[in-house]
């Protein structure tokens, strides 16, 4: 997936959370922003990605060290900080792994699915929501326009209600096309 559709998808999921999870004092907006973080970060292992680009010191160390789709697609760190945030409290650390189960279910859904995911104990599983065949190619025409723009729509009618203010889908997809 594009990352701008792993950001519709961390946003749809976001909005989920925010509704579900008792967020106490926390400002809901802030805890949605570090979903739509946690939806990009795995692909700080891909140089060439959009979260790579705007961090390029930790890109090039977890690329020497990592192929892509490696740890940080694995389901073990988003569980990791989901026990961070139980231990510790701290909401921010729940955010951040739900963005990034968030962006692991957009990379289940094309062709690679993701290699590993279940590691330590099923090392050579691919874990795939749709069957090979009919996976959803990264860019394809499917995918921007079919797939990001259902998504997108969703977003926009859901956000008013969930997140308290009125989302401008014009002002959304003008934002998309400048990143």
């Amino acid at each position: 997936m594009t990352f701008r559709t792993h950001l519709a998808i961390g946003a749809l999921g976001g909005m989920g959370f925010v509704s579900a999870v008792d967020l106490g004092s926390v400002d809901r907006v802030y805890i949605f922003g570090l979903i739509l973080l946690g939806s990009v970060l795995p692909d700080i292992d891909e140089p060439r990605s959009f979260i790579s680009k705007k961090f390029p010191l930790v890109s090039r160390v977890t690329a020497t060290f990592f192929d892509h789709r490696g740890p940080t697609h694995f389901l073990f760190i988003p569980i990791l900080l989901f026990v961070a945030w139980g231990i510790f409290g701290y909401i921010w650390l729940g955010a951040i792994g739900f963005g990034m189960i968030m962006h692991h279910l957009g990379d289940m859904l094309t062709p690679s699915g993701i290699r590993g995911y279940f590691y330590p104990f099923k090392k050579g599983f691919v874990a795939r929501i749709l069957p090979k065949n009919y996976a959803i190619k990264t860019g394809s025409n499917l995918e921007l326009m079919l797939v990001l723009p259902i998504i997108l729509v969703v977003d926009g009618l859901l956000g008013a209600r969930v997140l308290g203010f009125d989302i401008d889908m014009g002002r959304i997809l003008g934002i998309l096309n400048l990143i």
